[in-house]
């Protein structure tokens, strides 16, 4: 009796485990649906890490050499996006490389702010930016700079960690 006791309690825990494992990759797909623009492949998350990120994309990406740092590493993606011709994804260059921000470049200003507008609504920091925290995922900081829309993860060691807490 004990060892069917035992096994319908593993069975109940193997359930459980994968159960939980459906729901975290189903919340990384939707973390990326809310603060990426639709044009971005939603299978993108921050904290992905640059090897599984190439294998998504495929050879669709440019390594921008002069953008390699001692702390980041900057690959580009040309788009068939009118509105978007090219998109920048900023990986730490330490530990497994993870995705920490995604540069997108709009034709002008205004197509930026539009996005940005439509993804997150009123700036909500500093009168020009957001702060976005989607329970369960790194925070997020976005703002428009020029035609560019970035958006920012709160990623351990990455370049704008530290200064998340700055004013």
């Amino acid at each position: 009796m004990k060892k069917k006791h035992n096994t319908i309690i593993y069975l109940l825990f193997i359930s459980f485990f994968l159960y939980n494992t459906s729901i975290i990759a189903q919340n990384k797909t939707s973390n990326a649906i809310n603060i990426l623009p639709p044009e971005i492949n939603s299978e993108i998350y921050f904290g992905m890490n640059l090897a599984d990120f190439k294998n998504l994309i495929g050879s669709n990406l440019v390594l921008e050499s002069n953008n390699v740092t001692d702390f980041r590493i900057v690959y580009s993606q040309k788009t068939k996006i009118p509105e978007i011709p090219i998109v920048f994804y900023y990986f730490d260059n330490e530990q497994n490389k993870p995705l920490y921000e995604i540069v997108i470049n709009y034709q002008n200003k205004e197509q930026a702010k539009k996005a940005a507008t439509l993804l997150f609504g009123q700036p909500n920091f500093n009168q020009t930016e957001w702060r976005i925290n989607i329970q369960g995922f790194p925070e997020a900081w976005s703002w428009v700079y020029k035609n560019k829309l970035i958006v920012a993860a709160k990623i351990y060691g990455s370049e704008w960690f530290d200064e998340w807490n700055k004013e």
